[in-house]
C-alpha cells in the first residue's frame, strides 16, 4: 500500500505538535523580558515596536508592541543570547545587544528615544553584570563554558555546585561523587549537599523542568546528563517564586543544550588510570610496599546537534532543533590491603580484609592469609 506525500506529512505534523505539546508543559525552562520605552520628555510611548532576536540563532523569536502605559513584555523566551530593537515613527530606531537569557531570569529593559529618523540607529551594548530587578530570588549560576572547562575527576557535574556560596558537601565517607544510585563499594550515592545550612533531603533536583530525584529516599538522582550536553546549571536559593514548589531547600534545575542552525558534532574518551596516580603514604610504609590500587576508569561518549531537516518534507531551520548525547563507562577499581606491620606469632591471629572488590570473570578468589602478630 502506498502512502501519498500529503498522508505522510499530516501525520508528521500531528507526532511534532503532540510531542511539542508535551514538552511545553513538562519542561519550564525559558526567560522573560520586559520593560517601558518612553520619550526624552520622559513619557509613555505607546504603539512602539519591540523586537526580540536570539543572536545565537539569527532568528526573531518575538514582536511585540507597548500598551498605553509605554510597558512591554515577552515572557517564554529560550534562552540565549538577545538583541532588543525599539522603533517608532518620529523617534531612532535604538537596538540593545549582548543581552544574556539564563533559565528563570527576568531582565527588565527600559528605553529612552531620541527624537530622529528611524532610519538612524543607537546601538547599545548591555553590561554583562545584569540585575534582577523584578523579584527577590536569589540564584547561582554555572554555565556551559565552566562546566566543560573546569576539572571534574567523574565527568559529575554536581561537584561544581560546592564553589557556589551558601553550598557544602557533607558526605564523611567519600569525596568523590560518582555517576549512578550506588557507588563502587555497595553503598547509596547519596547527593549530601546542604545549601543554606538546610537539609541535603530538602532539595528539589530537574532537569529541563522534571523531577530527577528518587523520591523513595530523596538522596539520590535519577539521571545523570552528560557534562557536553548541558547548557547550564541553574540554583534557586532562598525566596524563589510560587512556580517552584515540592521543596523547602534550594532547586537545582539542569538546562540541557539545543542544537543550532548548523550540524555538530565530536566523540571523545575521558580515562583515569593508576600509573597516573601517586601511592598512599600509609601504602609506603609497609615491607614491601604496598602498590597503588588498581583504577581503569574509561568514559567514551559522542553528541550530535542541529535542524530537523526531513527532505522533501521539513525544514527545520530556524524552528525545530535537535540534540543527542550519549556516554560509555567502563570502571575498575580496588581497594589496597593492609598488611600488619609485626613478625609471626603463635595463638593470635588476624585475617585481612579481602580487598578485591570485583574479580575477574571465572577467576577463584583466594582465602584471606592468616598472620601471627607479636
Amino acid at each position: 500500500m502506498t502512502l501519498s506525500r500529503g498522508w505522510v506529512r499530516g501525520a508528521l505534523w500531528v507526532v511534532l505538535l503532540m510531542t511539542g505539546s508535551v514538552l511545553a508543559r513538562a519542561q519550564e525552562v525559558s526567560g522573560n523580558i520586559s520593560g517601558t520605552v518612553v520619550d526624552p520628555a520622559g513619557a509613555a510611548v505607546s504603539g512602539a515596536t519591540v523586537t526580540l532576536t536570539n543572536t545565537d540563532r539569527t532568528y526573531v523569536e518575538r514582536t511585540v508592541t507597548t500598551n498605553r502605559a509605554g510597558y512591554y513584555a515577552a515572557p517564554a523566551l529560550p534562552l540565549g543570547t538577545y538583541s532588543v530593537t525599539v522603533a517608532m515613527k518620529g523617534f531612532k530606531t535604538t537596538t540593545e545587544t549582548g543581552l544574556v537569557l539564563h533559565a528563570s531570569d527576568e531582565l527588565k529593559v527600559d528605553k529612552k528615544l531620541v527624537v530622529g529618523a528611524p532610519t538612524e540607529t543607537v546601538t547599545i551594548v548591555a553590561d554583562q553584570a545584569q540585575l534582577n530587578l523584578e523579584n527577590g530570588q536569589s540564584e547561582g549560576l554555572i554555565n556551559g563554558t565552566q562546566i566543560k572547562e573546569l576539572v571534574l575527576n567523574n565527568r559529575n557535574y554536581e561537584q561544581l555546585l560546592g564553589l557556589q556560596p551558601g553550598v557544602s558537601y557533607g558526605s564523611a565517607v567519600n569525596d568523590q561523587l560518582y555517576i549512578g544510585a550506588s557507588l563502587p563499594s555497595g553503598t547509596s550515592a547519596a547527593v549530601n549537599f546542604s545549601v543554606n545550612g538546610d537539609r541535603p533531603t530538602a532539595n528539589n533536583w530537574t532537569i529541563d523542568g522534571a523531577d530527577n530525584v528518587d523520591r523513595g529516599a530523596n538522596l539520590t538522582l535519577l539521571a545523570y546528563p552528560s557534562v557536553d550536553a548541558i547548557a547550564e546549571v541553574q540554583t534557586l536559593k532562598g525566596s524563589y517564586e510560587a512556580e517552584y514548589g515540592r521543596s523547602a531547600s534550594a532547586l537545582i534545575n539542569v538546562v540541557t543544550a539545543s542544537g543550532t542552525n548548523d550540524f555538530h558534532g565530536g566523540a571523545y574518551e575521558f580515562f583515569r588510570n593508576n600509573i597516573f596516580n601517586a601511592n598512599n603514604y600509609f601504602n609506603k610504609l609497609t615491607t614491601p610496599h604496598t602498590p597503588v590500587p588498581i583504577l581503569r576508569y574509561n568514559d567514551f561518549g559522542f553528541k550530535v546537534g542541529g535542524p530537523v531537516v526531513i527532505p522533501h518534507l521539513y525544514n527545520g531551520k530556524d524552528k525545530t532543533f535537535f540534540y543527542y548525547s550519549q556516554e560509555f563507562r567502563r570502571v575498575i577499581n580496588t581497594l589496597a590491603a593492609r598488611r600488619p606491620m609485626c613478625r609471626p606469632r603463635r595463638n593470635a591471629m588476624a585475617t585481612l580484609p579481602t580487598p578485591i572488590l570485583r574479580a575477574p570473570a571465572g577467576s577463584i578468589p583466594e582465602r584471606p592469609a592468616r598472620w601471627r602478630c607479636a
